[in-house]
């Protein structure tokens, strides 16, 4: 397989890596490689501060032949957004295939954006999203510079919302607009009635995007929507090796999701 995100035709299962070292990671890569995983996203901001450097970034990449997604979410450190994106740019220049840049990158405001905004999702007022018109031109030229850089973008937003199908919809398009390869949107989900309305979204979104997408939602109804969105139209799944104090635990197992997706023999493509 080639260091892409991009041209899969079945839902991918993508390691999730959060480790505080670089001796971590590269165990938690093998084992991950030993589950089935077909790619990874390495959460950078969880790494102690001495291995974010090109030469460690290098060796992780390395170290597997799958590809890497960039992940360098706030963490309180008081690093600024130029200064995450710069490391991620560190990243890509050490062989990682993709970088992940929220929505609302380089506006730590930006459910104030949203006022007087008449794109449909404005009304559930999401976190993560910014429509001002100098962030958005910043956050495409950030995105052009990976894509010179040989990098693919996804492009996320946490919303910490629910959202009806016509907002996310909306707010998919929105993001797809930006330039970004791939969309990913996770949404608030209160009761087992939302989440089989997000099922529904989710053929939506497939029907109408032009670019591979992840939806789904944190939290306990994010257990069943992880290995379902995939059979709808999600393009991957993130999962663990096994759980440690810095897991997400609300993610599968690679393993059971490898035994899962076996059985169900499903294409999203067909």
């Amino acid at each position: 397989m080639s260091k892409t995100f991009l041209g899969h035709n079945r839902p991918i299962l993508v390691g999730s890596i959060r480790q505080p070292t670089a001796k971590d990671v590269l165990a938690d890569i093998k084992n991950c490689e030993h589950d089935g995983a077909d790619a990874f996203i390495l959460h950078i901001q969880l790494m102690e501060e001495e291995y974010h450097t090109f030469d460690c970034l290098k060796q992780i990449a390395d170290s597997t032949s799958l590809p890497i997604m960039a992940i360098n979410y706030p963490n309180g450190s008081g690093q600024t957004d130029e200064e995450r994106t710069q490391i991620q740019k560190e990243a890509v220049r050490a062989g990682f295939a993709c970088v992940d840049i929220c929505a609302n990158t380089f506006d730590h405001d930006s459910r104030s954006s949203l006022t007087g905004c008449r794109a449909a999702f404005a009304a559930a007022n999401p976190a993560e999203i910014s429509m001002r018109p100098e962030i958005i031109e910043k956050q495409k030229q950030t995105i052009y510079e990976f894509h010179e850089m040989g990098s693919e973008v996804l492009m996320s937003a946490h919303v910490q919302v629910e959202l009806s199908e016509e907002q996310a919809l909306s707010l998919a398009l929105e993001i797809e607009s930006r330039g970004a390869d791939i969309v990913k949107i996770i949404a608030d989900c209160r009761s087992p009635e939302q989440a089989l309305h997000m099922l529904n979204t989710t053929v939506t979104l497939k029907k109408h995007l032009k670019v591979p997408f992840l939806y789904g939602c944190s939290g306990y109804h994010g257990r069943m929507l992880r290995p379902l969105s995939p059979l709808f139209g999600s393009m991957l799944v993130f999962g663990h090796h096994q759980y440690t104090a810095l897991s997400n635990f609300h993610k599968p197992l690679l393993k059971d999701m490898k035994k899962f997706f076996q059985i169900v023999d499903w294409n999203m493509f067909e």
